[in-house]
């Protein structure tokens, strides 16, 4: 039992003597690094121990750590006590600044130096020449930890093709880069996200949360690592570009298993662990393992009066594998250090030797996320500090904009609900726009192929300056770099141009006028009865019925007239009673006429000068009615705005704030200003008098007036509120001031409303860019293009359009007189036309009521021979055959009052009634006065039982 116990603890001595001689040797190695790198470094460093365990090296690896503080004397003592208690093998500097001080006390005691690039190095490269590719010209770049961020600040000491801003990734609370990225302006052309694959997916939620990851095309995403296949977001992030290892190709290069380069791989734990393999081999190589350094900084014996010992002889079998490779340092500054003149040539002369820095060798490929296969979608390799391209050409991604512009019709508005005015909205929620400007930066980015957004102001309107000269508005956020250009209506002023660039107008045709509601014209059914006042109505029917009588009067008592003449007149002639008499009086008023006149002398004269009458009355009611339609059609209220300052009926107003608002003031102060001045130079005048006497300043306070009528109506608060204003006054009593294209859009939109005089204070509208912007040439040259396309008349032509008014009513102006206006003729002919009708029924009435009453009764009285000439002369003139039974009637109710006898007195005979003791001409014969039937056809359907004629 004994026997065997002895030869256990043989073997175990002996195991233990024979690991001991294989892990006898020991590599101390002394890291110098940044504060920044200290973390990554430990968790690295362990691992990468374990690894060398794992492939048993045969050497215990013993590291410590220097910690620039950047202070001489703390790093310097921290420096001394790792040389004088553990010593070091080699020095392996890992910091940003080479340490000048430390580096010269190494070389002194013959300390192996060696010195490894920044870790994202090949990345910043690769990644700078291919924007180089795509031409950009601003990058925001993201980074996954303090020290990767670190780096990339470093790396600006040689320079980025386009400016840059780095922002870390890692802080959440104090300096969030999403918000940053939010606010930033103007905003970054491209995006990259520089870390390993978990912290990735982490960045981009974050980027999306945070509403960046808008236009795929300006994202880059670089992962660190070989797990890129991890990145979980492939399909939200389509045709973003790409960065990745090749895990296989590193793995081969560093001659391990390619299970090494997968989980939980880093590029700085593959270099460490690359190089101290190195390094091993190299000692190992040696003749004897090489012994450490030890220094007691703290001897009297100063630097350099001892021989010096090379201990680095045996770093010349080191051999670098196919992974790691030397690149020439970049230029950079050291640590200020306090030196005499023999250090600083020293220091010179080491800094004209040529250094190299040891890092990893890339293989890096870029493409894009798709859904087709990774043959299609790459576009470049990076291998060995080159960048080959797969594809012909590396395109620059759409360039974006945010342009600038204010709410103003028709130029830019929102699109409303025409029911409800409600915002419409698109899928995203934001608003949407419409008019002028957004059809001409709709063109823009159509021939300059460039994506943009379009930015309201969040305070202001087109741009105002205030007492601290800062800017408000379209024009502040030009200034502030909120937006990159301006599409809006801005007018080109002096104070503007102070601050911004304006280039060529697009719009020239544009100024101040004024517009009002036209007239709503009363209509009346009788506004033909409006010609004449009511007392010259009521005249000309006095007029007429006092005529009337006066003809019934002088007729029935004038000795000469037909009635009371019958010897004269011994024909039928027309009874002018009191009805005829006013009948005659009416119908004098129509181009028909009265009728037969009266046969007094003194009838005749009161007709004629009642005619006249006539005449006249017609003639003035016809001229006036004319007049009356035409002025009434040509009356406008004002022409101009000095008609609209002098009067006082009208009110009027301007939109608070607005240019218009500001050219009123500014008018006013000039007038102020000249009249002060006026008034000065007349007061100090010392002689010629004469010369400043007037009666009459030559310089009206129009401006004056205009501005405290504007200030009493209160100005409103945009132009929608004064256009509604102006629309609610039917009056036309309320006028509205504003800019002369809006006006000319809302009149042709609204069928109420018309421009008024002419426009004044006309100023061009342009596109404004910030000063010395690279847009400027580029966009002025596709103004002048688009004029010369003529796309700015289509742009007129479509949002003043005069083809609207179609669908208004037509006026008097355009259709003449309305019925409305003179359907008062229509209905007084209805009138009359109703009571003819009613008139009818009751004379169909009465004669049929009265031959009922009446009976019918025919006496036949012998004739003699001698009198059957006068018999046939007395019935064919005085007997009607049953024509005229009334005036039969009246006749004989006479010859019964009078109780004549029936000797009858013959009618006078044909030639004396007709010619009256004149000589008859030749060319008349008489008959034998013997009254002869017709003779009738008996086939004839027409019977005249009474006719017949005289031989």
């Amino acid at each position: 039992m004994e026997h065997l116990n002895w030869l256990r603890l043989v073997l175990c001595l002996g195991l233990g003597l024979g690991l001991g001689a294989a892990w006898g040797n020991e590599l101390k190695i002394t890291f110098w690094m940044e504060p920044v790198q200290r973390a990554e470094f430990d968790t690295d460093m362990a691992v990468v121990l374990k690894e060398l365990e794992a492939l048993q090296m045969g050497t215990n690896v013993v590291d410590t750590v220097v910690q620039l503080t950047h202070s001489h004397d703390v790093d310097m003592e921290n420096f001394c006590e790792i040389l004088g208690s553990v010593g070091s093998h080699v020095i392996v500097d890992l910091s940003y600044s080479r340490w000048s001080l430390g580096l010269e006390l190494a070389r002194a005691h013959g300390i192996p130096y060696v010195r490894l690039d920044r870790i994202l190095r090949p990345f910043l490269d690769m990644f700078g020449d291919f924007m180089r590719l795509k031409r950009a010209n601003n990058v925001a770049m993201i980074f996954q930890n303090p020290r990767d961020t670190m780096e990339a600040m470093k790396h600006l000491v040689g320079g980025y093709p386009f400016r840059t801003l780095i922002l870390d990734g890692s802080k959440l609370d104090t300096d969030d880069f999403v918000q940053r990225l939010a606010v930033l302006r103007p905003s970054p052309t491209y995006f990259a996200i520089f870390a390993r694959a978990s912290p990735m997916n982490g960045l981009f939620e974050r980027v999306q949360m945070g509403k960046l990851f808008q236009r795929p095309a300006e994202w880059h995403f670089i992962f660190l690592d070989t797990r890129d296949r991890v990145f979980k977001y492939k399909r939200q992030v389509e045709h973003a570009t790409r960065f990745t290892l090749n895990a296989r190709a590193i793995c081969r290069s560093m001659q391990m298993r390619d299970l090494y380069c997968g989980s939980g791989f880093t590029l700085q734990r593959a270099l460490l662990l690359d190089i101290i393999r190195s390094l091993i081999d190299g000692a190992y190589a040696n003749r004897n393992f090489p012994e450490p350094v030890y220094l007691d900084c703290n001897a009297s014996t100063e630097v350099g009066t001892e021989p010096r010992i090379d201990h680095s002889l045996w770093m010349e079998n080191v051999h670098w594998s196919n992974f790691v490779s030397g690149v020439p340092a970049l230029s950079e500054e050291s640590e200020p250090q306090e030196r005499n003149q023999k250090e600083m040539e020293q220091e010179q002369q080491r800094e004209e030797e040529e250094e190299e820095l040891l890092t990893f060798i890339a293989n890096i490929s870029a493409g894009y996320y798709s859904n087709e296969h990774e043959a299609k979608t790459d576009l470049a390799v990076w291998t060995a500090g080159q960048m080959r391209l797969l594809n012909e050409t590396i395109s620059p991604s759409r360039r974006f904009f945010r342009i600038g512009t204010a709410e103003s019709v028709p130029w830019s508005y929102y699109r409303r609900h025409p029911q409800t005015d409600e915002l419409m909205r698109t899928k995203s929620g934001a608003p949407i726009w419409e008019g002028y400007c957004i059809d001409f930066i709709a063109r823009l980015a159509e021939k300059l192929n460039f994506g943009y957004e379009i930015v309201a102001p969040r305070q202001g309107h087109m741009g105002e300056r205030n007492e601290d000269g800062e800017w408000d508005g379209v024009i502040g956020d030009l200034v502030s770099g909120e937006t990159d250009f301006a599409v809006a209506a801005l007018k080109m002023y002096s104070e503007r141009e102070e601050v911004v660039d304006f280039l060529p107008p697009y719009y020239e045709q544009t100024g101040i006028s004024i517009v009002m509601r036209k007239p709503m014209r009363r209509t009346s059914l009788f506004k033909f009865m409006t010609v004449l006042r009511v007392e010259v109505w009521v005249s000309i029917v006095a007029a007429l019925i006092g005529t009337a009588l006066m003809i019934w009067f002088m007729d029935k008592y004038s000795p000469y007239s037909s009635r009371n003449n019958r010897d004269a007149y011994p024909y039928e002639c027309r009874q002018f009673t009191l009805r005829e008499s006013f009948w005659f009086a009416l119908t004098s008023f129509t181009p028909q006429g009265g009728g037969e006149a009266p046969k007094a002398v003194s009838g005749r004269l009161l007709v004629a000068a009642y005619w006249l009458f006539v005449v006249l009355m017609l003639a003035t009611f016809t001229a006036n009615l004319a007049a009356f339609l035409t002025v009434e059609r040509m009356q406008t209220p004002v022409q101009s705005l000095e008609q609209l300052a002098r009067q006082s009926r009208i009110n009027y107003t301007v939109v608070r704030d607005s240019d218009t608002h500001h050219y009123f003031m500014n008018m006013k102060f000039a007038e102020d200003t000249l009249y002060r001045m006026w008034k000065e130079m007349a007061l100090n005048v010392s002689r010629d008098f004469r010369k400043f006497r007037i009666w009459d300043y030559p310089i009206k306070e129009q401006y004056g007036h205009i501005l405290l009528s504007i200030n009493s109506s209160k100005p409103v608060l945009n132009a929608k509120e004064g256009f509604a204003n102006v629309d609610a006054h039917g009056n036309a009593d309320y006028a509205f001031i504003h800019d002369s294209a809006e006006i000319k859009y809302e009149v042709t939109r609204n069928c109420n409303l018309t421009e008024v005089g002419e426009v004044f204070a006309e100023q061009p509208y342009a596109v404004a860019v910030q000063q010395g912007s690279h847009l400027g040439d580029e966009l002025s040259f596709t103004i002048l293009e688009l004029q010369k396309e003529r796309f700015f008349e289509e742009l007129r032509a479509k949002y003043w359009n005069q083809s609207n008014s179609r669908n208004c009513p037509l006026s008097e102006d355009q259709e003449g007189i309305t019925l409305e206006s003179l359907g008062g003729v229509f209905i007084a002919t209805l009138f009359g036309l109703i009571l003819a009708m009613v008139t009818l029924g009751f004379e169909i009435m009465y004669y049929q009521k009265k031959q009922k009453s009446l009976s019918l009764i025919t006496q036949v009285k012998p004739m003699e021979n001698q009198e059957s000439s006068k018999i046939a002369w007395l019935k064919t003139a005085d007997n009607d055959y049953g024509l005229n039974k009334d005036k039969d009637r009246a006749n004989k109710k006479k010859e019964g009052k009078a109780k004549k006898t029936n000797k009858l007195t013959p009618p006078p005979t044909f030639d004396a009634a007709m010619f009256r003791g004149k000589k008859m001409p030749a060319s008349i014969t008489l008959g034998d006065g013997q009254f002869k039937p017709r003779l009738r056809d008996p086939i004839n359907v027409r019977r005249e039982p009474y006719s017949g004629y005289m031989e």
